[in-house]
């Protein structure tokens, strides 16, 4: 079976991409700092007939993350996907976010993506992988009050693209895909900490984790650089592009 490691894999999209990709004939190795959460996805992923791996860790922890891709190629063999999906958010304006809320959701959105594809990376060379990271809407079109997301989602857009150009220019077998969805229905809306106690608008119906986590698959499946999920999304996306709000 191919063999796969999902970030931010205890909850919402990133448990709705481990069912998804064990559906589709994967082995998931799964990282979330929650063991109780990865136990509960790890029983789903197993019903499908697919082996499972728990690795509990903060992905703002490189030797950990390093760790936990040693154990998958030594358990398995190898490994052939990679998806970066641990996020944190903060809400609020920026003058009254908190500075370590600030920095922790830049520490595990930007910066654990970075440690995921730093740890990763060599594995996926050996075997011609892919590499897909879930980016957001919030790359392309920053709204107020989501200024440490929008940044740090911005960052890791660019990274991922400066590292795509590396990868092409050393004709590395490694694919890499992003892809951005909007506002969806996610355990993370009732986790974001809120610097004036009002939290963000409920995402509209019909956005939901299993429709990003279809996306993560095949993109896995027919790498492409890039896609934007929801109609909501291509929206802002276009408003943006013809009027940004910072104008």
């Amino acid at each position: 079976m191919p063999r796969v490691l999902i970030t931010g894999a205890s909850s919402g999209v990133g448990a709705a991409a481990a069912r998804a990709f064990a559906a589709a004939g994967h082995d998931v190795a799964l990282v979330a700092r929650s063991t109780e959460g990865l136990e509960r996805v790890a029983d789903v992923v197993r019903g499908h007939g697919a082996q499972a791996l728990v690795l509990a860790l903060d992905v703002a922890d490189q030797a950990a993350l390093d760790a936990a891709v040693a154990a998958v190629e030594r358990e398995w063999g190898g490994l052939d996907v990679a998806v970066s999906n641990a996020a944190a958010m903060a809400f609020g304006p920026f003058v009254q976010v908190p500075k370590e809320d600030f920095d922790r959701t830049v520490e595990v959105t930007f910066l654990g993506a970075v440690n995921m594809v730093r740890a990763t990376l060599p594995a996926l060379e050996r075997s011609g992988g892919v590499l897909v990271i879930t980016g957001s809407i919030n790359a392309f079109a920053p709204l107020p009050g989501f200024a440490a997301y929008a940044a740090s989602k911005h960052a890791l857009r660019s990274f991922i693209r400066s590292l795509r150009i590396e990868l092409r220019s050393r004709r590395s077998r490694v694919r890499v895909a992003i892809v951005n969805p909007g506002a969806i229905d996610t355990p993370v809306w009732r986790s974001v900490t809120s610097a004036t106690g009002r939290l963000p608008r409920t995402p509209p119906q019909g956005y939901s984790a299993e429709a990003i986590a279809d996306a993560l698959v095949a993109v896995a499946a027919w790498p492409r650089k890039e896609m934007v999920i929801g109609m909501e999304a291509k929206f802002w996306q276009t408003i943006w592009r013809i009027r940004p709000l910072d104008d």
